[in-house]
């Protein structure tokens, strides 16, 4: 298993992270530490405004421990390609800030197996792997706008039109709002510089996603959640729309 130097920083950084967040919070343990799980059935699998897969299946395992939580997600569509990611995110809230780091598993599309090795446990120039750095600022709870920067730090695919680091980032606002007891909300998001080798498209600065959801749970059987979702969704920079929907199982 061949690490580079890149990724040997990157690591360390994470680890460092984790345990700076866990020792900051130790008093969690006294409150406890909560666990959720569910999985959620999409009709296709749309991320930042971009295409990823048809319909798929989406686990999640969430950890909590007082302002610090540990996420794992995963997507896999029911194609012969066989989509697959796995997602690992560290979080740690202070107020209304968080701030994340996410270890993104993703295996590329078909056209990407040149490019992209399909071994997890491989951290080399062509590593599937891609870390990612961000922070998601809610302004107030009357004021309910969240604002989101994403960038990646590492990763094959994060490269620019002229095969450089791209340090691919991706900023969103969003606004949640409820219409007869349906959850909705509408957002935002751009690409800020080139950043073609993680989101396809050849352009340095352009409108990505801009969206609208629409959602609503019920509690069933004690502490099981059900849900179903919509979500519509323009990528003008790519000349695309998209509209998804699923069911979501919580519990």
């Amino acid at each position: 298993m061949k690490i580079d130097k890149t990724m040997k920083r990157w690591i360390v950084i994470l680890m460092t992270a984790l345990a700076v967040f866990l020792a900051a919070d130790l008093c969690a343990r006294e409150r406890g530490v909560k666990f959720s799980g569910g999985t959620d059935v999409v009709s296709g699998y749309i991320w930042r405004g971009v295409w990823e897969a048809g319909a798929s299946l989406q686990p999640t395992l969430t950890m909590v421990a007082g302002n610090f939580s540990a996420t794992a997600w995963g997507s896999v569509d029911f194609a012969a390609t066989s989509y697959k990611e796995m997602d690992l995110t560290l979080a740690y809230a202070l107020g209304p800030v968080t701030f994340s780091l996410a270890d993104l598993y993703w295996e590329g599309g078909a056209g990407d197996r040149g490019t992209v090795s399909r071994s997890y446990f491989r951290f080399g120039a062509d590593s599937p792997h891609r870390v990612e750095a961000g922070i998601t600022w809610r302004i107030s709870e009357r004021v309910p706008l969240t604002l989101a920067w994403n960038t990646v730090l590492f990763g094959a695919a994060d490269v620019n039109a002229r095969g450089e680091r791209a340090y691919a980032t991706y900023a969103e606002a969003s606004y949640p709002f409820a219409v007869k007891g349906v959850e909705m909300k509408a957002g935002i998001g751009i690409v800020p510089w080139n950043a073609v080798g993680t989101y396809g498209i050849d352009r340095d600065f352009y409108i990505q996603n801009i969206f609208l959801n629409a959602g609503k749970s019920w509690t069933v059987l004690g502490s099981l959640q059900l849900g179903i979702f919509t979500s519509l969704g323009w990528n003008p920079a790519a000349e695309d729309v998209n509209f998804v929907g699923g069911f979501s199982f919580r519990m």
